[in-house]
């Protein structure tokens, strides 16, 4: 059993959620409640929760600093919340759990099987360290936390040359001629790298627009500031897409 912790200011989500855990994760135990950031701190001292599901909007704090402040020890942190999509965006560049409310059994389901299988302390630190960055509104370079056999990575979107599908892997090319492989497909990091200078231009390739050097249609392809040369689909609406983009 994962004894576990709610933490929210209202009762029907801390009731409804405990009735989802009954019924579909019966590996994890209740063993406490908080609906204020005072009660969360005691709790968590006192129990030593392996999961925590913590609202965003508390008291007079907020989910994510009440996190920061303390030591959670190998606790998993699986944040529940209402927010925009724009903090959504946050959570999944950061590789932070989350569920958005009203709970869907079967999300809530996949969180908890993620948590249970990966309760690592170095991991969990990272994440929120990017996400405190990813929630400052108009802050200058986004981040994005990347798993591979090595670990966790913290990368600044702009250090992102170009992606690459490799079949269900996903490599990154950075600017510092590193090379990161994630096992995911490509299309998973799509939607979150679009609005950050970075777009599909083939079918096996997203690339940061900012870095090419040169357009080559007739062969179909683009050169980047690095010199390599990667495959372009010559569609007209793509390359008028990306001379807008440099334009703006």
């Amino acid at each position: 059993m994962f004894k576990a912790l709610i933490v929210d200011d209202e009762q029907y989500v801390i009731q409804d959620l405990k009735g989802l855990l009954e019924m579909n994760c019966p590996e994890v135990e209740v063993v406490g409640v908080a609906m204020n950031s005072q009660d969360a701190l005691r709790e968590i001292k006192s129990l030593q929760p392996q999961l925590i599901f913590m609202d965003i909007n508390l008291d007079e704090t907020t989910g994510l600093e009440l996190v920061r402040q303390i030591d959670i020890g190998s606790a998993r942190v699986i944040f529940v919340t209402a927010h925009n999509q724009y903090a959504i965006e946050a959570f999944k560049l950061s590789a932070v759990d989350y569920l958005l409310k009203p709970v869907d059994p079967d999300e809530l389901t996949d969180a908890v099987n993620r948590a249970t299988t990966d309760i690592e302390k170095d991991r969990i630190h990272s994440q929120l360290t990017a996400l405190a960055h990813n929630l400052v509104p108009g802050a200058q370079k986004k981040k994005i936390v990347l798993s591979d056999i090595e670990g966790l990575h913290i990368i600044d979107i702009p250090d992102i040359l170009w992606c690459h599908a490799n079949g269900s892997y996903t490599e990154f090319h950075m600017q510092n001629g590193e090379k990161l492989t994630v096992s995911k497909h490509l299309k998973t990091y799509e939607p979150m790298l679009m609005d950050h200078g970075l777009m599909r231009v083939h079918r096996s390739y997203i690339v940061n627009i900012y870095n090419i050097s040169k357009i080559e249609r007739s062969k179909g392809e683009i050169r980047m500031k690095n010199d390599e040369t990667l495959p372009i689909s010559i569609a007209p609406d793509l390359l008028k897409s990306i001379l807008g983009k440099l334009q703006t």
